[in-house]
C-alpha cells in the first residue's frame, strides 16, 4: 500500500507532520480529515527500504556525491535568484549535462513531487539518503523565510568549500597511491618472472638458494598448499573489520585513539574542527535553531569521538548551558577554537566567530596537507626503493653466486 507524507494543522492550529498509508491520495486526504487534520501538503513518499533488492542502485546507496550536490545547489540558486518559478528552475537543472546522472534523476523526482503539491524540502526529505538532513532542513528554513535563493547560494558556498577540501586530500594521496601500485607491480614481476627463472639454476647446481629467496619460496609454497586456510584467514579478517566498523562504541574508541597519533591526529582534529564550525555557522546563519544545528553538525562529522563530544554539548544546551564548556571538557578541541566560540557566545556573535574558526582551520588543514605530502612522498619513495631494491639485489646476488658455483 502506498505511503504518503503529510503536513497538516489540527483544530488548535498546531502543525503536524507524519506518514500515512492509503490506497490513493484521495483516501489519504479523507483519512486525515477524519482525524480533524487540515492538510496543507501531501505527497507520496517512496521509502528506500521498501524497494526490492534487484531494483536498488548498486552504487547509489549513500548520499549524492558532494561535488554533484554542490553543482546542483549552485545552479538552482542562480535560477531562483533570477526569479524563475521553482518548478521551472528544477526542470532546467534536471537537463544540465554537467550535473551527474544520479543527481539529475533525483532532481526529476523532486520536480514531480513539487508539481504534485509538495514543498521542495519535503520532497528532498522523502528521497531518503540522497539529501543529508542538514540540507533539506536549510531548504525548509529558506522556504519558511521566503529567502530560498539566498539560502541555496550560501549552501552552495559551503558545499563547494567542503568539496574543495576533499579534492585536496584526494589529490595529495594520488601520488603515493601510484607509487604503491608501481611497487606492487614490481614485486609481482620479481616473484612471478625472475624467481621461477633463477631457482632451477640452484637446483641444478646442487646448492641452496640465499635465505631471502628461500623465504619467498617457502611462503609461496605454503600459500599454494594451504590456499583454503589463507583464504579463510583473509575472509575472517574482512568480516571482523566489517563488524568493527558497524560497532559504534568500538569505532568511537578507534577514532579517539587515532586522534592521539602524531601528525595524523592533529590533522584529523583540525579537519573536524573546521567541518563542525563551517556546518554550524551555515545552519545558524540560515535560521536553523541552535539545538537542531548542533545535532545536525554532529551527524556531519566523520570522527565518532568528535561527534560524541558535540552531541554531549547539544544535551548541555538543552539544559541551558553553553556550547564551549562541554567542548572544552572533551579535551578534543584546540584552545583557540574554544576561545573564539566562547567569545561568540558572550557577545551574541556566535555565527561570525564560527565562520572565523572555520576559515582559520581550513587554512591550517590545507597547510598540513602540503607539509604531510612533502614529508610522505620521499619517505614512501625511500621505503619502496628499499623493498624493491632489496628484492632485486637478492636476485642479483643469487645469480652471481650461481656464477661462482659454475667457476668452481
Amino acid at each position: 500500500m502506498p505511503r504518503f507524507r503529510y503536513r497538516a494543522y489540527d483544530q488548535r492550529g498546531t502543525l503536524k507532520k507524519g506518514d500515512i498509508e492509503a490506497r490513493s491520495r484521495e483516501a489519504a486526504l479523507e483519512a486525515l480529515h477524519k482525524q480533524s487534520l487540515y492538510t496543507s501538503e501531501l505527497f507520496e513518499a517512496k521509502a528506500v527500504s521498501g524497494q526490492r533488492w534487484w531494483e536498488r542502485e548498486v552504487f547509489g546507496g549513500g548520499s549524492l556525491p558532494l561535488s554533484g550536490l554542490a553543482l546542483f545547489t549552485r545552479e538552482l540558486s542562480i535560477l531562483i535568484n533570477a526569479d524563475l518559478p521553482l518548478d521551472e528552475a528544477l526542470r532546467i537543472v534536471s537537463l544540465q549535462p554537467l550535473i551527474p546522472a544520479r543527481v539529475r534523476k533525483s532532481t526529476q523526482a523532486i520536480l514531480e513531487a513539487v508539481r504534485g503539491g509538495a514543498s521542495m524540502s519535503g520532497a528532498m526529505a522523502a528521497r531518503g539518503r540522497d539529501f543529508p538532513e542538514y540540507y533539506w532542513k536549510l531548504v525548509e528554513s529558506g522556504e519558511a523565510s521566503g529567502s530560498l535563493g539566498d539560502v541555496l547560494e550560501d549552501m552552495s558556498v559551503f558545499l563547494e568549500r567542503s568539496s574543495e577540501l576533499r579534492s585536496q586530500i584526494t589529490s595529495a594521496l594520488l601520488y603515493p597511491a601510484i607509487l604503491m601500485a608501481a611497487a606492487a607491480v614490481a614485486v609481482g614481476v620479481i616473484l612471478t618472472v625472475l624467481l621461477p627463472t633463477v631457482l632451477p639454476l640452484f637446483k641444478d647446481a646442487g646448492a641452496p638458494p640465499p635465505a631471502s629467496l628461500q623465504f619467498l619460496v617457502d611462503a609461496e609454497a605454503f600459500a599454494s598448499a594451504n590456499w583454503a586456510f589463507v583464504l579463510a584467514v583473509f575472509a575472517g579478517l574482512f568480516i571482523a573489520v566489517a563488524f568493527a566498523v558497524r560497532n559504534a562504541g568500538l569505532r568511537q574508541w578507534v577514532d579517539g585513539a587515532l586522534l592521539r597519533l602524531p601528525l595524523f591526529g592533529s590533522f584529523s582534529a583540525n579537519r573536524e574542527t573546521a567541518r563542525l564550525a563551517r556546518t554550524l555557522a551555515t545552519l545558524t546563519r540560515n535560521g536553523v535553531a541552535v539545538l537542531d544545528a548542533v545535532r545536525l553538525s554532529a551527524s556531519v562529522l566523520r570522527n565518532r569521538a568528535f561527534a560524541a563530544a558535540v552531541t554531549r554539548a547539544g544535551e548541555t544546551l538543552k539544559e541551558g548551558g553553553t556550547l564551549s564548556k562541554p567542548l572544552e571538557q572533551s579535551g578534543l578541541f584546540s584552545e583557540l577554537s574554544l576561545r573564539l566560540i566562547a567569545v561568540g557566545e558572550r557577545t551574541g556573535q556566535l555565527e561570525p566567530m564560527l565562520t572565523r574558526v572555520a576559515t582559520i582551520y581550513e587554512a591550517t588543514v590545507a597547510r598540513q596537507i602540503s607539509r604531510m605530502m612533502t614529508l610522505l612522498t620521499p619517505v614512501m619513495t625511500l621505503l619502496i626503493g628499499v623493498l624493491v631494491g632489496g628484492l632485486i639485489l637478492s636476485v642479483m646476488n643469487a645469480i652471481l653466486s650461481i656464477n661462482d658455483l659454475a667457476l668452481q
